[in-house]
Formats: structure tokens, sequence, C-alpha cells
């Protein structure tokens, strides 16, 4: 079996750089020049589908590196000058795969891309779970256990001591507070200045009253009221 080119091409000067684009056009740089071959992989092609020179000001600019943009019909070209781009219709693949590479994939997807392709290289046992150890329950020493427990006890402790107390709070207070009292003590506190004529009105009638129910002895009951 012997090894030789399938096609040749004649480049003026040795090529600098070589890029080929998702649908197969190759681009050569030498010196100043960029030459874009259509098919040139798959067959011998007459002439070139596109030229391109490069000038950086009034003299020519020494192309170092070209490269395609994936998924666009443009070509990057970096030279002594800076960096230009130019238009080559055909270069880019139209139709993606958003599964392989997505060029409007979100900050999310990218994450999650980045995520599944880590997965896929590693191993799966190395990232499945140990039989040996699901099922197993890891217990804390004797003394955790019951410094936790005397913890909650001494919690249940305060918490029924402060309702206690509050519930004999309330207890105390049952009935000191109703309107009814609480008018009374008003009452109790206000002097009147006819206390006294009033407690003379009284005791003036209470001898009155003696006399009339006297009288009314021996009448019948629906008549004490006229007596």
């Amino acid at each position: 079996r012997t090894y030789q080119p399938l096609h040749a091409y004649f480049c003026s000067a040795p090529a600098k750089s070589v890029e080929i684009s998702q649908r197969g056009l190759l681009a050569v740089s030498w010196g100043s020049r960029v030459q874009v071959w259509k098919d040139a992989l798959a067959d011998k092609a007459k002439a070139p589908y596109m030229n391109h020179s490069q000038r950086g000001g009034q003299s020519a600019a020494a192309i170092q590196n070209v490269r395609f943009c994936p998924y666009e019909d443009v070509l990057g070209i970096g030279h002594s000058g800076g960096f230009s781009s130019i238009l080559i219709p055909g270069a880019g693949e139209p139709n993606y795969d958003s599964f392989v590479a997505n060029p409007f994939q979100t900050r999310k997807q990218r994450r999650e891309q980045e995520v599944h392709s880590l997965l896929e290289k590693l191993q799966p046992d190395t990232i499945v779970l140990g039989p040996e150890s699901l099922g197993n329950i890891k217990l804390d020493p004797k003394e955790v256990i019951a410094q936790k427990k005397q913890q909650q006890r001494d919690a249940e402790a305060s918490r029924l001591s402060k309702q206690r107390e509050k519930n004999e709070a309330k207890t105390k207070m049952k009935g000191k507070n109703k309107p009814s009292k609480r008018h009374r003590k008003r009452q109790l506190n206000i002097i009147r200045d006819n206390k006294k004529d009033l407690q003379d009105l009284l005791g003036s009638k209470k001898p009155k009253n003696a006399a009339e129910d006297k009288k009314a002895q021996g009448v019948p009951s629906a008549l004490k009221r006229f007596f």
C-alpha cells in the first residue's frame, strides 16, 4: 500500500494557515492573501472559490491565522494589523443539532451540558451508591443520646412550668375585672352632698311603714294596698 496525495494545489508562497469549514470549504493563507477552495477535498477544483487580499493601512498586512466561525458564513483573519472578517457563502452548517452543539443555548443549558459531558466520562461504578452502605443506620454514641434526652426533658419541664404559672395567674384574676365590680368601686369613691338627707329620709319612713302594717292587720291581702 502506497500513501500519496489525492489532490495538489499550487501556492505562490508557503501556506501560513489552513482551515476547513463545516461544509468542506478549504481556506489557505500566505503573506497577505487568502484563498478559499470549494469541494477541494472531494474533487480536484480548477479555480479558487474566493480570493482575498488583506491590506493594513498603506501596506499589506501579514496574515498569521484564519478560522471559520461555526454555523456562520464568516471567516476570521488574524494579521499583523489586527483582526478582520469576511463573508464566505456556504461555509457554515445551516442546520445544527441542539444535542451536540447549540449556538443559541442559554447559561442554564450550557451548565447542564457540562454536567452531562462529565458524567459520560465517568465510569458507572464510580457514581453509584455503595450497596454495602445502603440500609444501614449510623447510631450516635450512648453519651450523646443521653445528653439529647436530658435536654429534651429539661425543655419540656421548662415549658410546663411556664404554662402552670400562666394558668395560676389567670385563675387569680378570674372575676376581678368584671364591669359591674369596676362600676361599684367607682361608686364607693364618690362623695355625695345629699347623703345625710337621704339617710334621714329613710329613717323617717320606717315608723310610718310600721304603723301602716299594724293598721292593715286583719284586712284581706287584696285590700292591703289601700291602707
